[in-house]
């Protein structure tokens, strides 16, 4: 009985290495699919079904990403820095790009760019300026990345915005007869 709950509380060796490499994944993907979208020739029975295998494939993996992102693997513990506070003083742009991902207001214009760039395809050479815009999403990943991995010395986690921390003062003494600090 025991060895089928540790089966079902444990994933399998696969699905977890999957989820934990998740980002490099991810940034290979969108390095493949820039290199399919340079592509000149007239497309083939065979290249629309990589380009389909491959967009499910980065779905899969986004979902294996946010469901390794929930808890924190021994591989990941074990990969946190010696020096995490000096590497997040290095890496504040990453960081604000992790929390600007989260503004609706920036979010919506930047997936307007990105969806929108595909008209580039249409033009002579708008195929390079399209394969910018897309590989922007690598420096995406990239923060988003950094930021699970630097969290805890996050400045924009720390108490809100910017690194501020807040304290509460101290706390009030028991108040009474009978009653003291032990």
């Amino acid at each position: 009985m025991t060895e089928s709950y540790e089966y079902a509380a444990t994933p399998p060796r696969v699905m977890e290495l999957w989820g934990h490499l998740s980002g490099l994944l991810l940034k290979v993907s969108i390095a493949a699919s820039i290199v399919l979208g340079l592509q000149t020739s007239y497309p083939t029975l065979l290249s629309l079904l990589v380009r389909l295998a491959l967009l499910a494939f980065v779905v899969v993996t986004w979902l294996m990403m946010r469901r390794h992102d929930r808890r924190l693997c021994e591989s990941c513990a074990a990969a946190i820095p010696l020096n995490a506070a000096e590497q997040s003083q290095r890496y504040r742009r990453r960081f604000f790009t992790a929390h600007a991902g989260t503004n609706p207001k920036l979010v919506i214009p930047y997936l307007v760019v990105l969806i929108g760039s595909n008209v580039l395809l249409t033009l002579p050479h708008g195929r390079w300026g399209w394969a910018v815009v897309q590989a922007s999403m690598i420096y995406l990943i990239s923060a988003h990345t950094t930021h699970r991995r630097l969290q805890p010395w996050c400045p924009w986690c720390s108490g809100g915005g910017g690194g501020t921390e807040h304290s509460v003062g101290e706390p009030d003494a028991p108040r009474g007869p009978g009653r003291q600090l032990v």
